[in-house]
């Protein structure tokens, strides 16, 4: 089985759409990674026929094979990622150009058909011409499919297919997380059917803010290099140009020259929206091309029918985002950090985390400990914060020294320090009675794990987290407090991006308890076998 691999179909195209399932099923046992594909459909045969690329009409017919491929691709082989070749699906003269492919390929994969069995027979010529067009300098094989037992064809359709209107410049947008085959159907469209310039809208900051686990998405810079990596390859004669959108008009209301716009059936309003503001404004009414989303087939009952970057975002929830790198530690207890802002659920995390085996040590429990008198922090913060924090009853008085150090941050940084520390060493007792009762997991619970530095005390770093706003609510109603009071309180902790951002594995409980409790049983399942592979390396 190769990496990357070039399938070029010459079925015609009504032959070809009955047969995609089996083609792709086959080729899947052939290519592990990437698969390029190159639609050259010939209506006749003849023994003198040779491979030359030459232009493909944008119609109805090209327009459905193209997004079978995609949508079938996502069924009956998802770990491949599929790029269809659009550079010779034109409706102007064909400008034959060599390009290279970004991912490569190693090996040529023909349909079988009349065309390609005849072309089989001269390999050598078949690879220079493939090899003349995409360029490689990888050494390249050749394979035909087998023969399908009963070819079928697609009714109610035919290759003669009025050719579709095409345009000078083609405007879309969306978010473009994490690149799926929704995303990849309708930048092909998008390629189809604009002749010069592609202009794509990838939206940011509020307009992502009500996102499913937008907190997860992928930051812009990643998304729009994705773009533009992707048409570069499909069609690097087009000319790709991704702005930052940042409502749903973006530059459809500043730039005249826009002739049409690819829409989904979802975003068909905006369409309406935008065309409405272009003749306010004096400008053109868009064309519009309407591409039906994409049935997810392995969608729970608690996520979209429809293929979406929120899905995809959700099955990250519990998985492992970041290598594990503190490989220092001792490997037994397994230690896990569980961080998370106020009213992130991190208390119901951790009890789902000790029904399913681990011990649980509360850093939160630990630091009242660690204020009692006797102890080594006690004595350092009367010395340094005064016998006027010390009550009657010889405890420290929490409020009177919470109203120092949350006046004045450095002060603040003084009682860390002392504190810190002492919560660590009582930490680490209760991990060491935890080994001695033969637990192989042990969570430290700690809101202050990564401002503490006691991530690298921990194999992982796990991570909770609600969108601000229903932190914000929960807050609200749990600690009876306004929403200015409560809104202060999270201003003053890290935000989600920045736990994220150190996160090994996240959760969210956002929804119903039933699926927390499926979050937590997927990561602990993945975590038992991050430790048996750990075990026997």
């Amino acid at each position: 089985m190769v990496a990357s691999g070039l399938l070029i179909l010459t079925q015609p195209l009504t032959v070809l759409r009955g047969q995609i399932p089996s083609l792709l099923q086959r080729v899947s046992q052939l290519v592990s990674d990437t698969l390029y594909v190159h639609l050259q459909p010939i209506k006749t045969t003849n023994s003198s026929t040779k491979f030359l690329i030459a232009p493909v009409p944008v119609t109805s017919e090209v327009r459905r094979v193209v997004r079978d491929i995609y949508s079938v691709g996502a069924t009956v082989c998802r770990q491949l990622d599929i790029r269809v070749l659009l550079s010779h699906i034109t409706n102007q003269d064909l400008k034959l150009a060599t390009c290279a492919l970004h991912k490569g390929y190693s090996l040529v994969i023909l349909d079988n058909s009349p065309t390609s069995t005849e072309l089989f027979k001269d390999r050598g010529f078949l690879l220079e011409q493939v090899k003349s067009l995409f360029l490689t300098e990888a050494d390249v094989d050749c394979h035909i499919l087998d023969q399908q037992t009963s070819p079928t064809s697609s009714s109610g359709t035919s290759d003669d297919d009025p050719v579709l209107t095409t345009y000078k410049n083609v405007v879309l947008g969306g978010t473009f997380d994490r690149l799926h085959v929704g995303h990849k159907i309708l930048l092909s469209e998008g390629c189809m059917i604009a002749n010069n310039k592609l202009t794509i809208g990838i939206s940011d900051g509020k307009m992502n803010d009500k996102k499913v686990v937008g907190e997860l998405m992928e930051p812009l810079a990643v998304r729009t290099a994705a773009v533009e990596e992707f048409i570069k390859d499909i069609k690097p004669t087009i000319v790709p140009d991704a702005v930052t959108i940042y409502d749903v008009y973006g530059p459809t209301i500043t730039e005249p020259d826009f002739q049409c716009i690819v829409l989904s059936d979802e975003t068909q309003k905006g369409g309406a929206i935008i065309n409405t503001e272009r003749e306010k404004r004096g400008m053109n009414k868009l064309g519009q091309v309407v591409i039906d989303l994409v049935a997810d087939d392995s969608h729970t009952p608690d996520e979209e029918e429809k293929v979406s970057s929120s899905s995809l975002r959700k099955r990250l929830l519990g998985t492992l985002l970041k290598p594990v790198v503190n490989s220092n530690l001792p490997k037994s207890p397994y230690r896990i950090g569980l961080t998370g802002g106020t009213a992130s659920g991190k208390s119901s995390i951790c009890r789902r985390l000790e029904g399913l085996g681990a011990g649980v040590v509360d850093c939160d429990k630990l630091g009242h400990e660690a204020y009692k008198p006797g102890t080594p922090a006690y004595d350092k913060i009367k010395q340094t914060f005064g016998d006027g924090i010390v009550g009657s009853d010889g405890e420290i008085n929490r409020k009177k020294l919470g109203g120092i150090v949350f006046s004045d941050r450095s002060k603040l940084d003084e009682l860390n320090k002392i504190v810190w520390p002492e919560i660590m060493k009582l930490a680490e007792a209760e991990i060491s009675e935890f080994e001695k009762s033969g637990k192989e997991v042990v969570i430290l619970d700690a809101a202050v794990l990564l401002e503490a530095g006691w991530d690298s005390r921990v194999h992982e770093v796990w991570s909770t987290f609600v969108p601000r706003i229903e932190a914000t609510k929960r807050l609200m109603e749990r600690n009876s407090l306004s929403e200015e009071e409560a809104v202060k309180r999270l201003d003053a902790q890290l935000t989600n991006q920045e736990r994220l951002a150190h996160a090994n594995v996240t959760l969210c409980t956002l929804w119903e308890y039933d699926q927390t409790q499926k979050q937590c049983e997927k990561a602990w399942k993945l975590l038992q076998e991050r430790i048996n592979k750990g075990a026997k390396l």
